[in-house]
């Protein structure tokens, strides 16, 4: 309970950022700085064995939080890309879309330093960290939940930071409403957008034990996942069809002025799956993609609003 993580962009791959940090209030994290061993494969006439070395270094791990208005900015930029800030009074705007270019030639995306704090001695900051993954969850009876995979290089002990946290309400479940084909949905129980950047690290011969560069290893991919309350055939049918259109998801904030949209401007259903199971309603399991959409010039665009003046 008196452990914490903050979060900050760096300016470039390789050199750690301590200034200007965020906290963000998670629900849990499993960031793990990994060494591994090398064996020796000669034999020394024993049977003990042969001698390790230091191999590769590597961090990888999750970050789970519920979706607070102004932490949650940071999470979507690690998966997305910088978003584009309009300032208005009372609110500021922020747009973020999937990358259209590489950070640099040695990083697919914007390199982080996460610092994590565990209640013992010093905290630990985590660098050179990527969002390889993000999983946004709607559950009904449930906050909106996030959750982040991580894929980084390297660690090193520092003096923990003191952390200042935002103080807006989480969004909650109740709050989100849903249209597909500009068509009212009222029958989802749950929905979850997934966002993979299918990120890897890769190492060269540059007297460091740490990945010289993560970059991709195939294209993005976004789905869309959940469940139905099947009263209609509609859905089956654009299914059927292999139809591409638009869905919005609109969450509006317990409070003033916080909201976030999801617009997906070609939506595609991969499977749809009615099915009975016993007395009751029968439901509908799901899986679409969020595909690339030539007028839009994107797959998906994320509009929060907030306080936060810049990610």
């Amino acid at each position: 309970m008196l452990g914490h993580l903050m979060w900050n962009f760096q300016d470039s791959m390789g050199t750690s950022q301590v200034t200007s940090q965020h906290a963000i209030p998670i629900t849990e994290e499993s960031l793990v700085f990994g060494i591994d061993p090398i064996v020796e494969a000669g034999m020394y006439g024993r049977l003990h064995e042969s001698p390790y070395h230091e191999g590769l270094h590597s961090v990888n791990g999750n970050i789970g939080m519920e979706a607070h208005p102004i932490a949650m900015g940071w999470l979507l930029r690690a998966a997305l890309d910088a978003p584009t800030t309009t300032s208005d009074t009372g609110n500021q705007t922020h747009v973020f879309k999937p990358r259209t270019a590489d950070f640099d030639a040695r990083a697919a995306a914007d390199p982080a330093t996460v610092e994590v704090y565990r209640d013992v001695g010093s905290a630990g900051l985590y660098y050179d960290c990527f969002g390889n993954t993000l999983d946004i969850n709607i559950a009904n009876g449930e906050l909106v939940t996030m959750n982040l995979g991580i894929i980084g290089a390297g660690w090193k002990g520092n003096a923990k930071a003191t952390p200042t946290f935002p103080t807006a309400k989480a969004f909650i479940w109740d709050q989100a409403s849903a249209q597909f084909d500009s068509k009212v949905i009222d029958v989802i129980s749950d929905l979850t957008i997934s966002i993979n950047n299918n990120l890897e690290p890769n190492y060269t011969l540059t007297n460091t034990k740490t990945p010289f560069r993560v970059k991709r290893s195939a294209q993005q991919m976004i789905e869309i996942s959940g469940t139905f309350i099947y009263e209609q055939q509609s859905y089956w049918q654009a299914w059927e069809d292999q139809l591409e259109k638009s869905l919005v998801i609109f969450i509006k904030g317990q409070e003033t002025p916080y909201t976030i949209k999801f617009d997906i401007p070609a939506f595609r259903f991969k499977t749809y799956e009615p099915n009975m199971a016993g007395a009751g309603l029968v439901e509908a399991s799901f899986t679409a993609g969020a595909m690339y959409h030539n007028n839009s010039a994107t797959t998906m665009e994320v509009t929060l609003v907030n306080t936060q003046t810049y990610y």
